[in-house]
């Protein structure tokens, strides 16, 4: 299926910098986040595959519940 969202020609983060609290950006579509949705770090975890995944705040919604998500590694820039 051909995503509506056109991705970021932006890098990947740096895993070895990226730190909790630190600003970053969607780069494609995933995980119902759309391209250049911007989010703040809140946990950083490897899988036993060796892949990162970060758990992101993006916000609160309309009740002022946080809106986080886990979003692989590589499909986020720093913003």
């Amino acid at each position: 299926m051909q995503s509506s969202w056109k991705p970021l020609d932006l890098p990947a983060v740096d895993v070895a910098r990226l730190r909790r609290g630190a600003a970053v950006q969607t780069r494609y579509f995933f995980a119902d986040s759309v391209p250049g949705s911007k989010a703040t770090v809140v946990r950083i975890q490897k899988d036993k595959h060796g892949n990162y995944w970060v758990r992101c705040n993006y916000g609160k919604n309309l009740s002022g519940q946080s809106l986080l998500k886990w979003m692989t590694a590589d499909a986020l820039a720093h913003s």
